[in-house]
């Protein structure tokens, strides 16, 4: 276990029931600005596979959050032996660039509900109403923040010892660096930046390299 993180790998994943799912969505929505106006903030996988036709899609800044692979993932990017990281938005001095997606009011409730089971099917978020700032006004949006009391919550590691779980994990999903290539790939080709995931990525790549140099020394 990392001497950084705030809780160890965990042995098993624990999932929601659908039941729990339905509950906490319903609650949720309650505090919605605007019920028949939903939008959700993009921070990673969302941007390049939404899973749902939006109405509207732009890109947008995020104040006071910042990207980081903050939990513990031992199935979807990693096993609990060899444990990756996943990402997750965190509290934060800077700002994130992402996309924010409008849902449309057909089929509102059928996306909601997908999308619950997709990003709270293990309650590692703690969705939040957060303002999102467009070239065409600020939106209300669903942000999925990291939710700290989660078993699977490993905290902000150092930038240098996040690079090397990630290069070695691998799960149900493929390789946890992967996960990090796609991001950086998408946040690229929509015009978004975050200089901290490039940098990872670069930390990354020196981890490979040096992990296949001793491999061929030790031929």
């Amino acid at each position: 276990m990392s001497k950084f993180a705030v809780n160890p790998p965990p042995t098993e994943a624990v999932d929601l029931s659908d039941e729990a799912r339905r509950v906490h969505l319903t609650g949720f929505l309650t505090k919605a600005p605007d019920p028949k106006d939903i939008w959700v903030f993009a921070a990673g996988s969302l941007i390049w596979r939404s899973d749902f036709e939006p109405a509207e899609a732009r890109n947008g800044t995020l104040h006071g959050y910042a990207r980081h692979f903050s939990f513990w993932t031992i199935r979807a990017r990693g096993r609990p032996d060899n444990p990756g990281l996943g990402l997750a938005l965190e509290p934060d001095s800077t700002t994130c660039q992402g996309k924010v997606f409008r849902l449309h009011p057909d089929s509102r409730d059928s996306d909601l509900k997908a999308l619950w089971l997709r990003e709270m099917f293990s309650g590692v978020y703690f969705p939040t109403w957060c303002p999102v700032v467009t070239d065409a006004g600020m939106v209300p949006a669903i942000c999925f923040v990291g939710n700290r009391d989660h078993q699977n919550y490993a905290g902000r590691l150092p930038d240098d010892e996040a690079a090397a779980i990630i290069a070695r994990a691998e799960g149900d999903w493929g390789r946890c660096r992967e996960y990090l290539d796609l991001l950086v790939d998408a946040l690229d080709r929509e015009g978004l930046e975050d200089a901290a995931m490039v940098r990872l990525r670069d930390l990354v790549d020196q981890h490979e390299a040096q992990h296949e140099a001793q491999h061929e020394a030790g031929k």
